[in-house]
């Protein structure tokens, strides 16, 4: 059962930030890219949409183990790629410290590994 109840949290987690993502007028918060490119957010709001349906799908399909397991390291693979962007690239921790907002980032990352943990401990129930 918390297995079930993680991926549900989950799945919802990133539906939601994906229609958040597509939707141009709505900030995304903590989880947005801080680029503000508006087709990139677009472009990775449909991607974790897609997302949340392939974590909340596994709930509702016979699919196999090993192709569970594929699915939900796509995933993995993509959150990561998106910490890499929005705390890495779009927004590098030495211009947060720089303007005193260190803390602010930290803890901006620190949400979205435990969201990458979570998603990794649902590859590990397939594996």
């Amino acid at each position: 059962m918390p297995i079930k109840a993680l991926r549900i949290i989950t799945g919802l987690f990133f539906l939601v930030l994906g229609i958040l993502g597509v939707l141009p007028s709505i900030e995304e918060g903590i989880f947005s890219l801080n680029n503000n490119n508006i087709l990139l957010e677009q472009l990775f709001g449909v991607i974790e949409i897609i997302c949340g349906v392939i974590l909340l799908a596994a709930l509702f399909t016979h699919a196999s183990r090993k192709t569970l397991y594929r699915a939900a390291m796509v995933v993995f693979v993509f959150w990561v790629i998106r910490i890499v962007l929005a705390n890495f690239i779009f927004s590098a921790p030495t211009l947060a410290l720089a303007s005193g907002a260190f803390w602010i980032w930290l803890l901006q990352l620190l949400a979205q590994i435990q969201i990458a943990i979570s998603v990794w401990v649902l590859t590990r129930a397939y594996d």
